[in-house]
């Protein structure tokens, strides 16, 4: 391809180019320019428009450059064109940094790279968070600035962000583990030396969902209440709770930890008792959400209850479980999200029982949409050795669950009843 140079002047900006350059970024260009040469020649067609690197031609002026080098991109036609620039500009957008790698090449440059665009990264002393290194990237800042995560299908609880932001939740001094049997996982794959035998509903992922797909000050239904992080967290957020489970020293577990983390008891309802008769303790179209995770069948047994449905055979499981949420559907309100937090589990023959679809049906039953699915991603724990064995009959080891939400009411309502999202006005620091 050949180089020319031509005068700055005569060149023509795409008057449609959707691309933003700040001030900012025009400054890291600059800097790149004046430490490393101008290398990338500016890419134009036959009349001079401008098809990449606009950033460049701005850097370029403000430098005092009179003439700059281009290449002529003359085998497109006008649409090739207009799809080529969109494209040029969002491939680049596309992917992260492996900051492993990023921390190993900033630490072997000698002069500061803040210049150009790039944090003073001190991994070892800072403890940075993801959010941290990418938050003035104009890209991603916005989207974890505005929804805590950005919002995609995919919830990567491996990710330090994530990791960084659950403890903070459990600094606060959640104590979901407290009135459960010490053997309890909430999922088996977490399960390794180095984690504690009993597992905690991970906070964020309340938090998350409450700001997603609740509204201000919120009624939220749990019938499988289990520990104390969904009310705790509901509380903290502004919301109230009301949670149901079975086991009295659960109830009375949570309540000791809502005391010590200072809630306010008046907005968090837990409810001793079995969420078939959800019908004597909550109003039909009283509550704002309704958010759950019930046990996943028998892959952990929470009590000897006979009304546990942990403890049932699978058909007996299957209807009690349908018949709940088929309850709890009618105590939410018109035009309002549920969302359950389920995973699958396989026979004795290696099958899956699809609890994914029976709880899909449950809500189809009485009328409303399904409308998110959501995969979160648990960290490997023990399934790295679990996974050999079981590939000798080719069953892939599972290490997500399935965030499942429903929709009740017009979906073209939604905006009409739900806000626009902006930035978190809030800390956890503040709790």
């Amino acid at each position: 391809m050949k180089i020319e140079k031509i005068d700055i002047n005569s060149l023509r900006e795409y008057e449609n180019n959707a691309k933003i350059h700040t001030q900012e970024q025009i400054e890291q260009i600059c800097n790149s320019i004046k430490k490393f040469g101008n290398n990338d020649p500016i890419a134009v067609d036959e009349n001079n428009v401008i098809i990449e690197e606009h950033g460049r031609l701005y850097a370029l002026k403000q430098l005092g450059y009179e003439e700059v080098e281009i290449i002529r991109l003359t085998h497109l036609t006008d649409e090739e064109k207009k799809a080529y620039i969109l494209a040029h500009n969002k491939l680049t957008m596309n992917t992260g940094f492996d900051f492993e790698k990023l921390e190993k090449e900033l630490k072997s440059i000698s002069f500061n790279m803040n210049d150009l665009g790039f944090d003073d990264f001190d991994f070892e002393e800072d403890k940075e968070s993801i959010y941290d290194k990418i938050k003035n990237n104009p890209i991603n800042s916005n989207l974890f600035e505005t929804f805590i995560i950005p919002p995609f299908s995919v919830f990567d609880t491996r990710s330090k962000y994530w990791i960084d932001r659950k403890n903070e939740w459990i600094d606060l001094g959640i104590k979901s583990e407290l009135g459960r049997d010490g053997k309890l996982l909430f999922c088996d794959n977490l399960s390794n030396d180095s984690l504690p035998q009993t597992s905690i509903f991970n906070p964020v992922i309340c938090e998350v969902c409450y700001n997603w797909f609740g509204i201000d000050n919120s009624v939220i239904l749990d019938p499988f209440a289990g520990g104390s992080v969904r009310g705790i967290v509901a509380e903290k957020l502004g919301n109230s709770y009301i949670g149901i489970d079975l086991r009295k020293e659960q109830i009375e577990a949570n309540i000791v930890n809502a005391k010590e983390c200072n809630c306010d008891l008046d907005k968090i309802n837990w409810i001793v008792g079995n969420s078939q008769n959800v019908d004597n303790y909550v109003d039909n179209e009283s509550v704002d959400l309704i958010f759950t995770c019930p046990p996943y069948f028998d892959l952990e047994v929470y009590s000897d209850d006979k009304d546990d449905i942990s403890n049932m055979d699978f058909e007996d499981f299957k209807a009690v479980y349908t018949d709940i949420l088929e309850k709890c559907a009618n105590k939410l309100k018109n035009n309002r999200f549920a969302i359950v937090v389920i995973s699958d589990v396989r026979d004795n023959q290696g099958r899956y029982r699809d609890l994914t679809g029976i709880t899909k049906q449950a809500f189809l039953n009485k009328g409303f949409c399904f409308y998110n699915d959501i995969i979160l991603v648990n960290v490997v724990g023990s399934a790295a050795l679990r996974a050999r064995k079981a590939m000798v009959n080719r069953k892939v080891t599972r290490t997500h669950q399935n965030i499942l939400v429903f929709y009740k009411g017009n979906t073209k309502e939604i905006q009409n009843n739900f806000k626009v999202l902006e930035n978190m006005d809030y800390s956890l620091e503040e709790f």
